[in-house]
């Protein structure tokens, strides 16, 4: 049995779900991301696997992404529905699924460098791994952190799947062992010039090869 009790004056929330929920939001969900992210690292349309590094800005992008539209979204719907409360709801759930689609497919196209099935797999996951979080939250604060902690582990395991699936041989081979420019795909075995010849780009010490 839940632990949601309707008051005179609205639905009473689970204090400690309450809590759970906060935290979900602020630090499981960015981690989840970052780790969904990092499950596509082989996956790139480009000559270099994606590094830690762009993992990170590619997190924050998508976070950012989402308060901004879903924040400003909330504001015209507010402004604009005449205070009918289904239209509201309505309205704000269509606005956050359509911003899940189009942060997952901004996010994958124009920063991880994905494209055809990768792609559409990209926003598909990222789409329901939202999904499955948002339940998490709205559903613990009437029934507190079980329902959450089961919903987080599932999809946990829902990641680690990805991470299998997207580290298969097939998909490293795609890759030269040898060192490449991070902006062309250039071979840069043997350079020491620190810039590499072919765009320009600067390579950094950490490039050249032993």
């Amino acid at each position: 049995m839940g632990t949601c009790t309707l008051l005179a004056c609205g639905p009473y929330f689970d204090p400690a779900g309450m809590i759970t929920s906060l935290v979900l939001f602020l630090a499981i969900k960015p981690l989840a991301y970052f780790a969904f992210i990092q499950a596509f690292r082989y996956r790139v349309s480009r000559p270099i696997p994606m590094r830690t590094s762009q993992a990170i800005a590619l997190t924050g992008a998508r976070a950012g992404l989402g308060i901004v539209i879903v924040g400003g979204g909330a504001l015209i719907i507010r402004l604009f529905s005449n205070q009918n409360m289904p239209e509201m709801l309505l309205a704000s759930w269509a606005w956050l699924y359509a911003e899940r689609l189009f942060s997952w497919w901004t996010v994958g196209w124009r920063g991880a460098g994905l494209r055809g099935r990768r792609l559409i797999g990209w926003i598909i996951s990222g789409t329901l791994m939202n999904a499955a979080l948002d339940v998490a939250m709205v559903w613990g604060l009437f029934e507190g952190i079980v329902p959450q902690v089961a919903i987080v582990a599932a999809v946990a395991l829902f990641i680690g799947l990805l991470h299998a699936i997207g580290r298969r041989d097939s998909l490293k081979a795609r890759f030269s062992n040898s060192p490449l420019c991070a902006m062309c795909g250039y071979d840069l075995t043997g350079n020491l010039s620190g810039t590499c010849p072919e765009c320009g780009k600067g390579i950094g010490a950490q490039a050249i090869p032993a």
